[in-house]
Parts: C-alpha cells; sequence; structure tokens
C-alpha cells in the first residue's frame, strides 16, 4: 500500500483533506483517495500531515499484509507507537492480522510545537459517548488541560453512514448539538470515506477488532483542534474483562503522535454503573440510541429511537427494567415483544457473560432477587449454548 503525499483544499465551505492511496492487493476495489472532510470556524486540518492515513489504514493493510510506504511527513512518535500497535494485533490475532512492515519518506520531532487546547472524544449517542464526555468535562476532573471541549460524530463509521448527506447527518447534529451545548461541549462532525476502504479490505468481524485506529484517524485528520482525545472502551480494568478488543486500555494510546494524546476512557465504570450515572439526566434519556441496527427516528419527536431486539438494545433495557426506569426512555418505546420476553432466559443467553456478571450485580444493587435468578439461569444457558458450539 502507498498512501501518497496529502493536501488540503475547500469545497462547499468545508475543508478537505485527502491523500491518493494504491492498493496493491488483486482484486480489492477501494477508492483512489482517502479524505476527511470538516467545516468550522478555524483551520481544522494541518497541511501535509499524513498521520491520519495510517493510523486509519494500518489494520486494512495488516489483514491483507501488504506493506506500507507514506510519502507523506509521519510523527516520530506515531511510528514508534505504531510498531507496538501492529505487534500487539498480530499477538492477539495472528490468523488475521500480519506483522507488516511500514516506511516512512518523513519522519518528524514536533515536540517544540504547542498542543493544541482542544480536548475531544468520540460520540454517537450510546451510553459509552455519553459517559465519556460526562466524565471528561472539567468539573470532573482534578487537572487542567483534560476537560473535554468538543465531542466529535463521525459521519462514514459504523452504522452512522450517510455518503450523500441526505438529511441523517443534519437530522444527528441537530438532535445533540443542543444537548451537549448544555453541558459546555461542542458538537464537531467529520465525514469520512474511511468505511468504503474498510468494507473492501476487511470483513465485518476484523472490522470490529480495530475500531479504534479507524476513529483515531479522524482525531488525528482534525490536528488543528485537538491535543487530546478520548476514545471509549466498554470494558473496565478487571481482569475477566480486559480480553483482547478493537479498543482497549492495551492498545488506545499507541495511536498517539507528538501533537495528540489518545486517551482509552470509560474502564472506571461497568455498563451498568453507566446505566446508573447517566439515567436521571432528561436529555440522555429522550435521545439515548444503543442499538446495532440502522438509524431510525420517533416520526412524531424527531428522536432517534432503538430496535430493541438487538444483543445491545436487550441489555440496556434489562439493566432499565432493574432500575424500574425503563418506562422513562422513550427511544425504546419500539417494542415488537411484551416485556415478559425481556426476562426469558433464553432470550437473554446472547448476551456476553461479562455483561450478565454485571447486572446480576446491579439486580444485588437494586434488590431484584426474581432478577438474579433469570440472569443467573442465562449465564447457565449460555455456557450450555457455548459448550454445544464448541462440540460441534
Amino acid at each position: 500500500m502507498i498512501i501518497g503525499h496529502p493536501s488540503i483544499n475547500c469545497e462547499e465551505n468545508r475543508q478537505l483533506l485527502s491523500a491518493n492511496i494504491i492498493v496493491e492487493t488483486p482484486g480489492i476495489e477501494c477508492p483512489p483517495s482517502l479524505w476527511f472532510a470538516a467545516g468550522g470556524e478555524k483551520a481544522l486540518f494541518q497541511p501535509g500531515l499524513a498521520d491520519a492515513f495510517v493510523v486509519g489504514l494500518v489494520a486494512s493493510a495488516m489483514y491483507q499484509g501488504e506493506d506500507i510506504r507514506v510519502e507523506g511527513p509521519v510523527s516520530t512518535r506515531l511510528a514508534h507507537g505504531l510498531e507496538t500497535y501492529r505487534n500487539i494485533l498480530n499477538t492477539w490475532w495472528p490468523d488475521k492480522f500480519k506483522c507488516i512492515d511500514i516506511h516512512y519518506e518523513i519522519l518528524l520531532d514536533r515536540r517544540e510545537e504547542l498542543r493544541p487546547e482542544g480536548v475531544g472524544c468520540t460520540f454517537s449517542g450510546g451510553l459509552d459517548s455519553f459517559h465519556a464526555v460526562l466524565q471528561m468535562l472539567p468539573s470532573n476532573l482534578k487537572y487542567n488541560g483534560f476537560g473535554i471541549t468538543h465531542a466529535l460524530m463521525i459521519n462514514g463509521f459504523d452504522q452512522f453512514y450517510d455518503p450523500g448527506r441526505h438529511g441523517v447527518v443534519q437530522k444527528m447534529h441537530g438532535i445533540y448539538q443542543p444537548i451537549l451545548k448544555e453541558w459546555g461541549v461542542a458538537l464537531q462532525m467529520i465525514d469520512s470515506n474511511m468505511k468504503a476502504f474498510r468494507n473492501a479490505m476487511l470483513p465485518r468481524q476484523e472490522q470490529v477488532h480495530s475500531y479504534s485506529s479507524a476513529l483515531a484517524s479522524c482525531a488525528h485528520a482534525l490536528a488543528g483542534l485537538f491535543g487530546r482525545f478520548g476514545v471509549s472502551g466498554h470494558a473496565t480494568y478487571a481482569y475477566n474483562q480486559l480480553e483482547p478488543d478493537g479498543s482497549h486500555a492495551a492498545l488506545d494510546h499507541h495511536l498517539s503522535s507528538d501533537q495528540l494524546q489518545v486517551i482509552h476512557t470509560g474502564t472506571s465504570h461497568p455498563r451498568s454503573r453507566k446505566t446508573e450515572m447517566l439515567a436521571d439526566f432528561p436529555n440522555v434519556r429522550k435521545s439515548l440510541r444503543v442499538c446495532f441496527g440502522a438509524l431510525m427516528f420517533d416520526p412524531q419527536s424527531g428522536m432517534p429511537v432503538n430496535c430493541c431486539e438487538c444483543e445491545k438494545c436487550v441489555r440496556t433495557m434489562v439493566a432499565l427494567l432493574i432500575m424500574d426506569k425503563l418506562d422513562q426512555f422513550p427511544t425504546f418505546s419500539k417494542r415488537r415483544y411484551p416485556l415478559a420476553a425481556y426476562r426469558n432466559p433464553n432470550n437473554l443467553r446472547v448476551i456476553d457473560d461479562h455483561h450478565l456478571v454485571d447486572m446480576t450485580e446491579l439486580a444485588g444493587r437494586y434488590g431484584k432477587p426474581d432478577w438474579v435468578e433469570i440472569l443467573g439461569e442465562a449465564r447457565a444457558k449460555r455456557r450450555d449454548m457455548e459448550t454445544n458450539d464448541g462440540a460441534g
């Protein structure tokens, strides 16, 4: 893979950062260039830097076994960190991510330059996103310089992908911009065609195994804005939860450059605690979207709604049921099944075991022995399911 020299252009009141990309694996069809676009009141992109491109494409190149040659300048610290990032992915999934070489034509030490003052985190309207913003508010931090200034919403990642900007982007921005503004946080939108490269070069499961690099690449693209950036994980520091994952406390910080510190966030609280912390915020209740499915909106309120059927929806709804607060979340009103279906251990066995343990502890805190029993049965059924799958 060859990553060409980046360039910046202005296009329809937006800045466009792009670089030509040559993918050398036969049969892989990708766009001729990778690009990032954003609008704002100041210069968000810095000319020439290739950091965003190598971070965004390293996992895809590893899966295809392609060495990378980067023609544009790259931070020396980032180049050093990518060696470790590469080694970790290869150690965790050696059959999937090959240990490729990355060749840099220009390395820059930028330690003498002032770090941009902006502090951001990824934001999608989900539980981890809201919790990250809450935890990073200056009023909740001990030290100056780490308080969040911007939440970054990415058009071109995961389910949120509106390449033609046919209304979804504006709708999401219109929903969350005033909500975040009440917390003193600006909502920054960035567009990218990163998804086209990841879809062409990575199977879905390997995209899950490497998503922090795609998120961090967007932060690197906004090099004129961010000096620190949080990527929110879903697990805590508990030993049984620190299993290999696409965003991980041992992984994400290796994506930092001399000017951008990437910080893994969210590990201080399990998901049930995050739910408890956020459940009494009216703006969270009316707009929380955790769903794995396609974006849907309530025709009357205009707010996003959850499918209430995918694994992520089910585990969030169960936590809210245990807390007796599900009826306060209108985004979970699109239920096809009666609430009894969410108390059925057969339906709950699809939830990861550590989430079942977390919800069992939640049920214990709320004095719900019936839920403790139901979740215990779900864990037993999950173990049986895994045993049968392994035997097959």
